[in-house]
């Protein structure tokens, strides 16, 4: 209040008044600016458990509807029916599976060919558009799962052994009874998978 009796601040009350107002804007601020930071990364850890979960979905299902059926690759060798292979730089599992009929197509076959790879730090789920491939066949390719540093992949033979090629020496139209994958994650987790295989 000035001299003269009139109402109003003085410029000591303004001053006191921005800082208070300032120092509540930072605090107010800094809560914000935490709370979203906790949002983005439950939103990470959210579409990473998702990512997880289709993925073992998928494979679950797939090998639930394995079937013994050799098919012909590009070239036209015969390819058996349940593979594991490894390359320097990919884990690749791949069978012949069943599964529901192609919308429209009540009387096609109900096999496909399907194949799991890591690749590039991926799982990749990978199905061809025929189950005896022509050179230039299409596939469909879908990523599963990101950031996997290191992947284990092994069967479990009819002998009781697990086994890390598939197949077997001498014994191309066996199937495994099971699929073992450990898969460790670049933050360090490890999933581990014990999937059943059809018979």
């Amino acid at each position: 209040m000035n001299a003269a009796g009139q109402k109003g601040f003085t410029l000591i009350e303004m001053l006191v008044a921005i800082a208070i107002f300032a120092v509540v804007s930072a605090i107010a601020y800094t809560g914000l600016d935490r709370a979203m930071a906790i949002r983005a990364r439950l939103q990470t850890v959210r579409h990473a458990w998702e990512a997880r979960a289709l993925a073992y979905y998928r494979l679950r299902t797939d090998l639930a509807q394995v079937r013994p059926q050799t098919v012909r690759d590009s070239l036209g060798g015969l390819v058996p029916a349940f593979v594991i292979r490894r390359t320097a730089r990919e884990t690749i599992m791949s069978f012949t599976a069943g599964g529901p009929a192609p919308f429209g197509r009540a009387h096609a076959s109900d096999l496909r060919r399907v194949a799991y790879v890591v690749t590039g730090g991926r799982l990749e789920w990978r199905r061809w558009q025929a189950l005896n491939r022509a050179p230039g066949t299409r596939r469909v390719t879908l990523v599963l799962m990101r950031h996997i540093r290191h992947v284990r992949l092994q069967v479990l033979s009819p002998d009781g052994r697990f086994v890390r090629s598939w197949p077997l020496a001498g014994q191309p139209a066996q199937l495994p009874l099971t699929v073992r994958l450990v898969m460790r994650l670049d933050d360090g987790r490890r999933i581990r998978w014990l999937l059943p295989v059809a018979r």
